[in-house]
This record gives structure tokens, C-alpha cells and sequence, in this order.
């Protein structure tokens, strides 16, 4: 496999680090792990698919997979698209679960911003990934 390339990091990395350093709760970083770990669901599922990794892009949207190189049929491009909402909703139950074990208030921010950021990108709009979903399923 090739290494992960990044497009336009230095802008969006300076932004990340000013946010961060004024984060003085820290609930701004679960946050952030939530949407991290929702675009490792998308690259795991890439590299599932095409046995290599994609590239990177960052913007003042977010971090988005630059899937234009790639030829994916519709049932690839619903499953690329689902595998992020899917692995936060995964990380929310199984968070819940240990919770009944132990729980700290850092376990419910993180199921909390797990289940927030799989239903947010479940929305039908803009470059999100329910938009991609709908687009797969009509014809």
C-alpha cells in the first residue's frame, strides 16, 4: 500500500491548532476524535475496496477522500459513504456498553459526539455522506 498524501494541509492545521489551544473544556477535542474516527471509517473502507489509500483533502469544510481517481460502482460508493456514520454509531453502542462497567462523563461526551456525528453526516445535504447514500439509491 502507498502512504496517505494530503492536499492543502497548512491552512487547516494552523486553524486546528488555534481551536485546540483555545479548547479549554476539552469537549471540542472529543468532538474533533468523533470526526477523526469517522474518516478512518471511510479510509478503511477505501482501502477495503481498492487496496490502496486515497488522498486526503483539507478544507474549511473538513477532511473529505478525494474519490475522483477512483471507479466505483454505485454499491461501492453507498458502502465508502456508509462506513463512517457506521463506524461512529458502532463506537457510540460499544462506548455505552462499557459504560455500564464504569462510567465518567468523558465516556458519555464521546458516545454523545459519536452519535451526533454519524447522524449529522446521515443528512441529505451539501457534500455529505446521506447525499451520497440517496444518490446511490435512486436511479
Amino acid at each position: 500500500m502507498k502512504h496517505l498524501r494530503f492536499r492543502r494541509p497548512v491552512l487547516f492545521l494552523a486553524g486546528l491548532w488555534f481551536v485546540l489551544y483555545r479548547d479549554h473544556s476539552g469537549l471540542l477535542r472529543v468532538g474533533l476524535l468523533a470526526a477523526l474516527l469517522h474518516e478512518c471509517g471511510h479510509v478503511a473502507a477505501w482501502a477495503a475496496m481498492t487496496k490502496s489509500l486515497p488522498v486526503l483533502s483539507f478544507s474549511v469544510r473538513g477532511i473529505g477522500l478525494d474519490t475522483s481517481a477512483a471507479l466505483l460502482s454505485r454499491r461501492q460508493t453507498f458502502l465508502l459513504a456508509l462506513a463512517g456514520p457506521l463506524t461512529n454509531f458502532v463506537l457510540c453502542a460499544a462506548v455505552l456498553c462499557a459504560m455500564q462497567l464504569s462510567a465518567s462523563y468523558w465516556g458519555y461526551f464521546f458516545a454523545a459526539a459519536n452519535l451526533a456525528t454519524g447522524l449529522f453526516n446521515l443528512l441529505p445535504l451539501g457534500d455529505l455522506d446521506g447525499r451520497r447514500m440517496l444518490q446511490c439509491l435512486l436511479p
